[in-house]
């Protein structure tokens, strides 16, 4: 059974053998702030399409507190929780991070029993203030790119605190639980050195495996950035860099199942070609065009591939 996630800009697929599906969305606060046909509001959500929906994104201060990225997100949680009006059985949630966040503040929080004691506390409050079913940790990665080997038990610490946390709040006011879930990486050698697998998966309701950015404009060939499996271009530790061994290598690590979420991106990564050739492993030179809303070279949204394709 496959559940799936989307999200305004991109799109998560839940993979789960479970009974039950999850189509998990994600919503980008940040395509509000589009021009013209690239402008994506709350209003625009149909909340009847997915089981739950993800508020992106969150921010720590420097009191190690959970706190709105800006100030007009307190209106708009509002909207995005005025949602369940219209699908009583929608669950939201509220992600902290994502790929731009400056992973040392999740770094600082982690730090000390005291600062995760803060963010916890303060996460219970926003949470419940403005009516959210739960909390996402979108840490992109707790050891990854120089970060600090011990964010690995770390990571597992705010899980487990959390956790607790949660079932404590939700059995003192008698209501439910707050759901835990967290965004977790594709890569083996993140995978390995930043997640307890085995811990993190006993207080977390599910993952979300980021299963693309396999490849992209960093490299000198073009790729595929989310393949469901390897290629015939693929050698050396890149015959792991696809969906397929993603995931398989979560449920080897003792991941079960029903909690790993398939990540589906509805995007594409764009490069600057160094011949006339535009096949898969073509020779690269460097990142893409932007697009023409989202305005980030080398990206594109999905519609914004649609809208080149025909006009071609």
């Amino acid at each position: 059974m496959c559940n799936i996630v989307l999200t305004a800009g991109l799109c998560l697929v839940i993979a789960s053998l479970g009974s039950s599906e999850r189509l998990v969305c994600y919503f980008n606060s940040l395509a509000e702030d589009r021009a013209d046909a690239g402008k994506f509001t709350i209003e625009d959500i149909d909340p009847n399409k997915c089981t739950h929906l993800i508020y992106a994104f969150s921010d720590i201060n420097d009191f190690n507190e959970l706190v709105p990225t800006r100030r007009a997100d307190i209106f708009r949680y509002q909207l995005f929780n005025g949602l369940k009006n219209r699908n009583p059985s929608l669950k939201t949630l509220l992600a902290v991070g994502g790929p731009t966040f400056n992973k040392e503040k999740f770094t600082t929080m982690v730090s000390t029993t005291q600062n995760r004691t803060t963010f916890i506390q303060s996460a219970v409050a926003l949470l419940r203030i403005f009516q959210f079913d739960g909390l996402n940790l979108d840490w992109m990665y707790p050891v990854g790119a120089g970060g600090d080997p011990d964010n690995k038990q770390k990571f597992t610490l705010l899980c487990k605190e959390l956790n607790a946390a949660f079932e404590t709040e939700g059995k003192k006011h008698n209501r439910d639980r707050l759901i835990l879930t967290a965004s977790v990486s594709a890569e083996r050698e993140v995978i390995d050195a930043s997640y307890e697998v085995k811990n993190i998966t006993k207080d977390l309701d599910f993952l979300n495996v980021l299963t693309y950015d396999f490849h992209g404009p960093w490299e000198n060939v073009t790729g595929h950035h989310s393949p469901l499996f390897g290629g015939s271009h693929d050698t050396g530790d890149k015959i792991y860099y696809n969906t397929d061994s993603a995931m398989q290598y979560w449920l080897d690590k003792g991941a079960p199942a029903q909690l790993l979420n398939l990540g589906l991106a509805a995007y594409g990564r764009a490069f600057s070609l160094s011949s006339a050739s535009s096949d898969v492993g073509a020779p690269a030179n460097g990142t893409g065009e932007e697009g023409c809303y989202t305005g980030e070279e080398g990206f594109w949204a999905y519609y914004e591939v649609l809208l080149y394709y025909y006009e071609l």
